[in-house]
């Protein structure tokens, strides 16, 4: 038994756990950008397709939001989308004005090939990097990160 499990961390030791998940985040990012280059689709157009599978149909407007990006960065993101026939645009049920983007098919296709590429390099780094012990570590961890994130 360590130290760190009878007396909680100290407010230096969380701002360090915390510091140290911000710049293991941007790694995580870089080192997923690299197991799937060759794909067909960028990051941020994976995100797009992503939030499409998991929210349904929505317009540019509420997608710009949800990535934290402005519209017009949006609009780019999905016209690229369109070309490439991963998204398509409907009209609004109730405001003609708007348009919805959904997933096509094929964007489904995709979304589910970056998954699989991105997620088996994580499975593979976790089988051969750590032990079974270090593993259940992690895997107990993530839970607690998702309910961060969830809550934050």
């Amino acid at each position: 038994m360590t130290a760190h499990e009878h007396q909680p961390p100290s407010a230096d030791e969380l701002h360090d756990a915390a510091s140290k998940i911000r710049a293991l985040a941007g790694q995580l990012t870089r080192r997923l950008r690299e197991a799937s280059e060759g794909a067909d689709v960028t990051m941020s157009q994976a995100a797009v397709l992503s939030r499409l599978d998991r929210r349904g149909p929505a317009t540019t407007v509420e997608l710009a939001r949800a990535e934290r990006v402005r519209p017009q960065s949006m609009g780019a993101t999905l016209a690229a989308l369109e070309d490439a026939g991963l998204v398509e645009r409907s009209p609004h049920p109730t405001d003609r004005r708007q348009t919805l983007m959904s997933l096509t098919a094929e964007g489904r296709r995709q979304l589910t090939e970056v998954r699989r590429t991105r997620e088996g390099w994580i499975a593979q780094a976790l089988r051969e990097g750590l032990d079974d012990r270090e593993r259940a570590v992690v895997v107990e961890a993530v839970d607690l990160l998702a309910r961060l994130v969830e809550e934050g």
